[in-house]
């Protein structure tokens, strides 16, 4: 967790009104890129990347994914620790071409 919040990431507890369950989101917007890991628990985790434009923060569990440019379910760590391992999006990167 304290990677996230040292990359960029903001904490907030929101509820999935659909289960009924609360979740630990970790939430980081960047040159349009939205991208948000959702923490039920240590075992159960939902993590993807898609444009800023097709996210929708007031309902961080609903997402497309015909819309996200990558998304992971799984354990806390590991689908935390492959969206903070992926390469920047296109258009992110110090080192492109302009």
């Amino acid at each position: 967790m304290k990677l996230l919040l040292r990359s960029g990431f903001r904490r907030t507890v929101v509820r999935d009104h659909f289960t009924c369950v609360n979740a630990v989101m970790f939430r980081r917007v960047w040159r349009g890129t939205n991208e948000t890991v959702l923490a039920y628990s240590e075992s159960e985790a939902l993590a993807y990347r898609m444009a800023e434009g097709d996210a929708d923060p007031t309902d961080p569990f609903v997402v497309d994914p015909d819309l996200t440019m990558w998304q992971c379910g799984g354990e806390f760590l590991d689908v935390a620790g492959q969206l903070l391992e992926l390469p920047a999006a296109p258009g992110h990167s110090a080192f492109e071409a302009k």
